[in-house]
């Protein structure tokens, strides 16, 4: 079991490294086909497809903040199949944001995925929390 974890942690550490390289068919390949996402502070329930949402969300985030970067700071290995991640989500915001950052400043907004796997070792749900004030400040025109 214990080989197993360290395993599906691997897989995580993939995921993130994908994501912060803009390599969204990467993380797909971590997924499992029926995979779903939920971003909890989109609503309660929001959950969705990976494949067709939220997919559309990590293809749009290097277009809408160019320089846009991942960073994990921690991964947990919890109970089960589940693995948390607490990461950094930076970039230059493209606009200014009242009381949080002018245009072009980079802002650094903290998140907290919790990932669960199916048992072929694939991301079968992923639910993300963060602060949205910086994230509600990029126009969903733009995304």
């Amino acid at each position: 079991m214990k080989n197993e974890m360290k395993e599906l942690k691997s897989v995580a550490q993939k995921f993130f490294a994908a994501y912060d390289a803009h390599d969204v068919d990467g993380m797909l390949a971590l997924c499992a086909d029926d995979a779903l996402g939920r971003y909890a502070p989109y609503g309660r329930d929001s959950v969705v497809a990976i494949r067709g949402g939220l997919d559309t969300i990590w293809r749009a985030f290097p277009q809408a903040i160019p320089g846009f970067r991942v960073e994990v700071i921690e991964t947990i290995l919890a109970e089960g199949n589940t693995v948390v991640t607490q990461a950094v989500m930076s970039g230059p915001v493209p606009m200014d944001v009242p009381g949080i950052a002018k245009k072009g400043q980079v802002v650094h907004i903290p998140h907290a995925y919790i990932l669960r796997f199916d048992t072929r070792g694939k991301i079968s749900r992923l639910d993300a929390y963060w602060d949205n004030t910086a994230i509600n400040s990029v126009k969903a025109s733009e995304l």
